[in-house]
């Protein structure tokens, strides 16, 4: 059973009876059966449970989180700052950690018959579109998962009616709670046939390290012969502790290209899942991670071939430094109907202090004939005479470390289509690859697996 203090604080019964109360019936009881699966797990343990064993969260005390409150004037400001910054011409979705939900720049779409609302709103108005959005992510198979199914509120809802090639990106913001408060970011996608979108999903919080509790899911439905390019974004405060569900469900022919960076939380368990469901459907995974301070990023991913003539690619690249600590697990399972599959996993991990750790665990599992599976893992330092030729020619070491970590990173964010937004993730990967370090230590520390403070 689950730790008795979720009865107290925002992970409450009570809490669940509101969100029931204030929704359709279906919704209703999808949340009463997720809380019933919820409070019958155990908290994940790196001791018992293969996919946590080397993420501890045996410190997490749930009923320490209260419910999230309005976000910040200056917190809001500095999103809607990114977003004018990045892709001003996008569709703006930004999502309060207390549930409150507000949609900007949104007309162009509106008027294509696209839909961007909250995500409550669209579970009244179009349940059928939305309960197909959600039929990918079940109430009762993981903790936390479960946990979200319970308790989300507000959330971004994005619907593309067949044909439509949607005008301009959107782009989601959530928006981190308050310290010691909790927030359930929820963003559902539907695409329908030989229809298109760019979806942007920024995470972000202030900057201080105080403790925070996120728990979010993103599903992405997309029908026979789509496109959707969805580029996450996380930069959530260091003293997070944040876990998330990422599921793709493509259709046949559709095509899907996730474009993602992982920059901050202090703690964050991730999965990163792509269901290629239908014949000749293709998925490419291509993300960068940047970790320092006292980060622990875990990062589980899955290509789930069920279908013929289905090709998935999964690029991740990590610099990790200080006592930062990166996990990855990529699993590429590929069921018996899955004949002509073609699916590869790679994950290249770069130290930059003696104190950091990377490690990587790619895995097969073939149950077809007639397949082209292969995986890679590499782990290595900055090159020293690569940073000598730089030194060599008048860069100061920190410009020489920037500029390799840049450029390591750079087969991935030179993908990202829109200039505007490819300039403004180099530009928040200079600012975090810049940060001050920490102490040189002796070896690494076991403490990593906390959220903590960056350069701490």
């Amino acid at each position: 059973m689950t730790d008795v203090t979720v009865a107290e604080g925002a992970i409450a019964r009570r809490r669940l009876g509101t969100l029931v109360d204030g929704g359709p019936a279906w919704l209703g009881d999808r949340r009463t059966a997720a809380w019933d699966a919820f409070t019958a797990l155990p908290l994940p343990s790196s001791s018992r449970d293969e996919d946590w064993r080397r993420t501890d969260i045996s410190k997490l005390r749930l009923g320490d989180f209260a419910p999230a409150g309005p976000a910040a004037e200056a917190l809001v400001a500095a999103a809607r700052a990114r977003h004018a910054r990045a892709l001003p011409q996008a569709a703006l979705v930004l999502c309060g950690p207390d549930g409150a939900v507000s949609v900007d720049h949104a007309d162009s779409l509106l008027a294509q018959g696209v839909i961007v609302c909250p995500l409550q709103e669209a579970a009244l108005r179009h349940p059928e579109v939305v309960r197909r959005g959600l039929s990918a992510v079940g109430v009762d198979g993981a903790y936390f998962a479960a946990l979200w199914n319970a308790l989300w509120a507000g959330g971004a809802f994005v619907y593309v009616p067949r044909g439509v090639e949607a005008m301009t990106p959107v782009w989601v913001s959530h928006l981190a709670p308050e310290a010691g408060a909790v927030s359930f970011p929820s963003t559902v996608v539907v695409v329908d046939e030989r229809a298109s979108l760019t979806l942007v999903e920024d995470r972000v919080g202030p900057g201080d390290a105080a403790p925070r509790l996120s728990v979010g899911v993103t599903a992405l439905r997309v029908a026979d012969q789509s496109r959707v390019d969805d580029i996450p974004v996380q930069q959530l405060p260091p003293g997070t502790w944040h876990f998330a569900t990422r599921r793709a469900a493509l259709a046949a022919g559709s095509r899907y290209r996730l474009l993602g960076a992982t920059l901050g939380a202090g703690l964050e368990k991730a999965y990163w899942d792509v269901l290629l469901e239908g014949a000749g459907a293709e998925a490419d995974v291509l993300a960068v991670c940047h970790a320092r301070g006292r980060q622990h990023l875990d990062l589980q991913s899955l290509q789930l071939h069920r279908a013929r003539d289905t090709r998935s690619n999964l690029l991740y690249k990590v610099a990790a430094r200080d006592l930062a600590r990166s996990v990855y697990s990529g699993l590429i399972d590929v069921e018996r109907d899955a004949v002509h599959a073609d699916g590869y996993v790679l994950n290249r991990n770069l130290l930059l202090s003696r104190g950091a750790v990377a490690s990587g665990v790619p895995r097969l599992e073939i149950k077809a004939n007639d397949v082209r599976c292969g995986h890679g893992n590499s782990v290595g330092h900055v090159d020293d005479e690569e940073r000598f030729y730089l030194m060599a020619r008048g860069v100061p070491a920190e410009e020489a470390e920037r500029l390799i970590v840049t450029g390591f990173f750079a087969d991935v964010i030179d993908r990202v289509s829109q200039e505007s937004l490819r300039e403004w993730l180099t530009a928040l990967l200079a600012v975090e690859i810049a940060g001050a370090p920490a102490a040189e230590p002796e070896a690494a520390t076991e403490d990593a697996a906390e959220p903590g403070g960056r350069g701490s």
